[in-house]
């Protein structure tokens, strides 16, 4: 079975997709995008900062709306990088199918 290349980019993109995303696997992410949880955390190694984000869930009613519109404006942001990745990913797989 001939391997798969990637971009730089592409490999950018999926890491800052983990590290951007909280409560979820490195093999959740690999699953995701259709890589090799290996894969993954060798371009971790690779491009990785070392941190993950820290999103948590609202947990009180004592969360003020400032503090609320903050928490979903970071969480839409994670959601379109994530959309872009996925994008990019389907893109790149459809130009792979043309033979």
């Amino acid at each position: 079975m001939p391997r798969k290349t990637y971009s730089e980019e592409f490999k950018r993109d999926a890491v800052a997709l983990y590290e951007n995303s909280t409560g979820t696997s490195i093999q959740t992410i690999a699953t995701d995008l259709g890589i090799n949880r290996n894969t993954l955390q060798n371009w971790l190694k690779k491009y990785g900062t070392g941190a993950r984000t820290k999103i948590t869930a609202i947990e009180s009613a004592s969360v003020t709306e400032a503090e609320r519109i903050r928490q979903l404006e970071r969480e839409v942001i994670r959601l379109r990088e994530e959309r872009d990745i996925l994008r990019k990913a389907a893109k790149y797989f459809a130009e792979e199918t043309n033979w």
